[in-house]
C-alpha cells in the first residue's frame, strides 16, 4: 500500500505531495488524515508528515522509503477536514505545512513527557535597573521584563502566549544578559499540573426575552429555508440579532446538530460565551489566539471527540474540527480582523461560506453595516437577507447624531480635545450617574515630535515610519515607540538629526484623550482601552467588565471599543479625530469609516436611556458622516456600489498584492521587477482578466529593516489571483527572494 504524505513543516521548495511505502506492521492502523513520521531527504532526517490519501500503486520513477512510525493513532484531521485544507492551500497559494499549523495545535505531536524551555530572569536587580535606565530597547522586552519580575519563571512558550510577543525579544534579553533560558524535563503529569487553567466564564442571569415580530419571522425562515442555505440578518445597532442567533441554535441543538459561532474580536469571546451559556450551560468549547497551547489542544481535543456542540472563538476557530456542524454563525461579518494578515492571508469569512457549502450547511451572517460585497451578493439574491430595523427592547431608539465642524470650534477659541455640545453632554450624562464612551482611533499620547527648526519627524531607525509619544506605558512616562517594530527610545530633549531645542508634539493620541477627560471630569472614573491596555491576557475581559458593573464612568477607546459591546446605561458617545479613518489610502476608507461611525454610535442608547452621540471632525460636508449620522446603511452602500464599480474595485473585480522584502534597497527593487516581468508573462494569455500595477515602493517603505516593494495585480476574480500566485510561488522557490501574497490585499 502507497501513502501520499506531505510535510508539516515543508516550504515552496518541499511543498509536494510524496509518496511512501506503508509498513506490513502499519497496514491494519494507517488511515488518511493521521500524523506519520518518515525519512526524508537525502540525509533521512526525520519529519512529520500527513496522510493525504492512500492508494495501492506508486506512479513514483524512484525507489520508495517507508514510513518510519505514527505519530497519533488517530487521524488528526478528518475527511471533511482534509478537503478544506486543499481548499486553503490551492485559495490562499500557500504550503501545505501554513495550513496544517493554522489547523493542528503545535502540542498534538508534544503531549508526553518533554523538556521545555523555562525562562527566568539573571537577577531581579538587574532586570530592575535596565527598566529604571530604560536601557531596554524594545516594548516587548519591556513587557516581558516586568512581567518576569512579577511571575519570577515561566515556560517561553507561555511567555509569548501571555504577552503576545515573538520569540526574538526573549532571545535578545538572554543575549544582553538580562534573562536566561534553560531546558527543563517535565513528566506528563507535571505538566498537566503546571499548567495555567483557563478561567471559567461564568453565565449571565437568562432573560426570558419575548422575540418582536422581526426577530420571530428571522429565526423562522432561517430553520424553515430549505432552499438558500446562506443568510444575511442585516439588522440595526441594538436590533437582537444575538437572540436569533440563540434561538436558532436551540432549535439545532434538540436536533442533535452543532453550531460554530464566530466573533471577529477575542475581547466579545467573554461576553458572547457568557450569553451562551445562560442558555446552554454545558457542552461549550472556546478557541481564539490568547488561549495557552495547551488550553487550544484540550480545546481542539474536546470537539474532535464531539465532546461539546457549541464552539465559539475568533477567526481561527473557523478550522475547529466540529463534529455534525449543522450551523455556522458569523456575527459582525464585516470585520476586518475576520482576515488575517500573517503568513497565510485567510478570510474566516470565506472558509466560513467554504465549508457551509461544501457541507450543505447553514451559514449566517450578521452585521448593522454589513460589508459591501456581502450586501451586494444578498442584492443579487445569492444570500437570502433577513431585516431588522428596530431595536429589540421597548422604547428604545437610535440615538440623535451630531456632526460637530472643529473649525468652527476653533474659530471660536476652543482649544480643548472636545467641542462645547460634547462637553455639556457629557457634564449632563455624568451628573445623571450615566455612561460615556470616547473614541480615538490613534494609540500613544501623541502622533509624532516634529522639529521646527529642520522640519523632521523622529523616525524609528529600523522602520521608515514617525515614532508615537507614549506617556502612560508601562509605568513609565515619555517614551517613543515604533507601532511596527516595537523599537523604545526615550523622549529626546533635542533634535537628533539638527540638535535644535524646538520640538514640537503634533497629533492627538488616545493617552491624552484620557488625561482631558480625567482633567475635565475630575470626579469621573475613567477606564482606557487600547492595545497597550490589553496586552495580557484576561484584560479585555476585566477592562469591559469594570466598564459594564459601572465602577467607571468614561471609557477611553481606540476602534476595540466599537464592536458589538452592549452597555445600558451608555448615553453619551464621542467620536473624535473621525477623519483619520476617512482619509486612509486604501479604497475600503469610506466603507470602513462608515461602519466604524455607525457602530461606536451604536453603543448609545441600547437600554431605557435616550442616547447621543457627537461626531467630531474638520469635513463636515462629507456624505460618509451624513450617512452615518442617519445609520443610513442602504444609502451608503448606493454611493459606494457606484464608486466601486466605476473604478472596478471589489465585488466586480478582484484585487490582489504580492510584497517584495529585502535588506537591500536596490536589490529588493531589482527582485521586485523580475517578479513583476513573471506575472505580465503570465497574464499575456488572459488579456483584460489580469492586468499588473508596479513595483513601486509599498506605503511603508522599509519595515524592520528590510525594504518592501509591492506589486498590485487586477483580475477577474480571486481564482485567477489564486492560480497565478501558486504559479509564482513555485516558480521562485529555492531562489531567495522573499514573496508575499494576498488575494485579497490590505497593504
Amino acid at each position: 500500500m502507497i501513502a501520499q504524505v506531505v510535510l508539516r513543516d515543508c516550504v515552496w521548495q518541499t511543498n509536494k505531495i510524496y509518496d511512501y511505502l506503508v509498513p506490513d506492521e502499519l497496514l491494519e492502523k494507517i488511515r488518511e488524515g493521521q500524523y506519520v513520521r518518515v525519512l526524508f531527504g537525502k540525509g533521512n532526517r526525520a519529519e512529520v508528515a500527513l496522510v493525504l490519501n492512500l492508494k495501492e500503486a506508486s506512479d513514483s520513477k524512484y525507489k520508495l522509503k517507508s514510513i518510519d512510525s505514527l505519530v497519533e493513532e488517530e487521524p488528526v484531521l478528518n475527511q471533511e477536514q482534509l478537503d478544506l485544507l486543499r481548499f486553503v492551500v490551492k485559495r490562499y497559494s500557500c504550503t501545505y505545512g501554513s495550513a496544517m499549523h493554522q489547523m493542528v495545535p503545535a502540542l498534538v505531536t508534544k503531549r508526553s513527557g518533554r523538556s521545555q524551555l523555562v525562562v527566568s530572569l539573571e537577577s531581579p536587580e538587574k532586570a530592575r535597573e535596565a527598566l529604571e535606565n530604560e536601557a531596554v530597547g524594545s516594548i516587548q522586552q519591556i513587557r516581558a521584563l516586568e512581567w518576569l519580575l512579577e511571575v519570577e519563571e515561566m515556560t517561553l512558550a507561555d511567555l509569548m502566549q501571555e504577552l503576545s510577543i515573538s520569540r526574538s525579544p526573549i532571545d535578545t534579553l538572554a543575549k544582553n544578559g538580562l534573562v536566561k533560558i534553560r531546558s527543563v524535563k517535565f513528566s506528563a503529569e507535571e505538566l498537566q499540573k503546571n499548567e495555567q487553567a483557563e478561567e471559567e466564564i461564568p453565565a449571565v442571569p437568562k432573560e426570558e426575552i419575548d422575540l418582536n415580530t422581526e426577530q420571530q419571522t428571522a429565526v423562522e425562515t432561517v430553520l424553515s429555508e430549505e432552499g438558500k442555505k446562506e443568510f444575511l440578518l442585516f439588522g440595526v445597532t441594538g436590533s437582537g440579532k444575538t437572540e436569533v442567533y440563540l434561538r436558532i441554535t436551540e432549535k439545532i441543538l434538540s436536533e442533535g446538530g452543532s453550531v460554530l459561532y464566530l466573533v471577529p474580536e477575542i475581547s466579545l469571546t467573554p461576553q458572547t460565551v457568557a450569553r451562551i451559556r445562560s442558555h446552554f450551560p454545558t457542552r461549550i468549547a472556546v478557541l481564539h489566539s490568547r488561549m495557552t497551547a495547551k488550553e487550544r489542544y484540550d480545546s481542539w481535543k474536546m470537539i474532535q471527540k464531539g465532546e461539546v456542540n457549541i464552539v465559539v472563538g475568533a477567526r481561527s476557530a473557523v478550522f475547529a474540527p466540529v463534529q455534525n456542524l449543522k450551523l455556522i454563525i458569523l456575527d459582525e461579518e464585516h470585520d476586518s480582523s475576520y482576515k488575517a494578515d500573517t503568513l497565510l492571508r485567510y478570510s474566516a469569512r470565506d472558509v466560513a461560506r467554504y465549508r457551509a457549502r461544501k457541507a450543505g450547511i447553514k451559514l449566517l451572517l450578521g452585521s448593522a453595516t454589513p460589508s459591501v460585497e456581502t450586501f451586494y451578493a444578498a442584492k443579487l439574491g445569492y444570500i437570502r437577507m433577513l431585516t431588522l430595523k428596530n431595536r429589540a427592547v421597548s422604547g428604545a431608539v437610535l440615538p440623535k447624531v451630531e456632526i460637530i465642524d472643529m473649525q468652527k470650534e476653533l474659530e471660536g477659541n476652543n482649544r480643548s480635545m472636545f467641542s462645547r455640545k460634547l462637553y455639556t453632554a457629557m457634564k449632563e450624562a455624568l451628573s445623571r450617574g450615566e455612561q460615556v464612551m470616547l473614541l480615538l482611533n490613534r494609540r500613544g499620547f501623541s502622533q509624532n515630535i516634529y522639529c521646527t527648526s529642520c522640519r523632521s519627524m523622529i523616525r524609528c531607525p529600523e522602520c521608515d515610519v514617525p515614532m508615537t509619544l507614549h506617556t502612560k506605558t508601562m509605568g513609565r512616562h515619555k517614551l517613543l515607540i515604533c507601532h511596527y517594530c516595537g523599537k523604545v527610545i526615550p523622549q529626546p530633549d533635542t533634535c537628533p538629526y539638527c540638535s535644535s531645542e524646538y520640538l514640537a508634539i503634533r497629533g492627538d493620541g488616545v493617552q491624552k484623550l484620557e488625561d482631558w477627560a480625567e482633567q475635565d471630569f475630575p470626579g469621573a472614573r475613567v477606564l482606557r482601552m487600547d492595545q497597550d491596555t490589553t496586552s495580557y491576557r484576561g484584560a479585555h475581559e476585566k477592562i469591559l467588565t469594570a466598564f459594564k458593573n459601572h465602577e467607571a464612568d468614561v471609557l477611553v477607546g481606540t476602534q476595540m471599543i466599537a464592536k458589538g459591546h452592549d452597555f445600558p446605561k451608555v448615553s453619551v458617545v464621542g467620536i473624535l479625530g473621525a477623519d483619520s479613518v476617512l482619509w486612509q489610502s486604501d479604497y475600503r476608507a469610506r466603507e470602513r469609516a462608515f461602519q466604524l461611525l455607525a457602530q461606536i454610535s451604536g453603543r448609545a442608547g441600547r437600554g431605557d436611556v435616550p442616547g447621543r452621540v457627537f461626531i467630531q471632525t474638520l469635513c463636515p460636508d462629507s456624505e460618509i458622516y451624513t450617512y452615518a449620522a442617519s445609520q443610513d446603511y442602504e444609502k451608503f452602500f448606493e454611493s459606494e456600489i457606484k464608486y466601486r464599480e466605476q473604478l472596478s474595485y471589489p465585488p466586480f473585480r478582484a484585487i490582489g498584492g504580492i510584497m517584495i522584502t529585502h535588506e537591500n534597497e536596490e536589490a529588493c527593487s531589482m527582485q521586485a521587477n523580475m517578479v513583476a516581468g513573471t506575472l505580465r508573462e503570465m497574464a499575456v494569455n488572459l488579456g483584460d482578466d489580469m492586468m499588473i500595477l508596479g513595483p513601486c515602493p509599498a506605503g511603508i517603505p522599509r519595515l524592520m529593516n528590510r525594504y518592501r516593494y509591492q506589486i498590485v495585480v487586477r483580475a477577474k476574480n480571486k481564482g485567477l489571483l489564486s492560480d497565478g500566485f501558486t504559479k509564482l510561488q513555485q516558480s521562485y522557490a529555492g531562489y531567495g527572494i522573499s514573496i508575499s501574497t494576498d488575494i485579497d490585499a490590505m497593504w
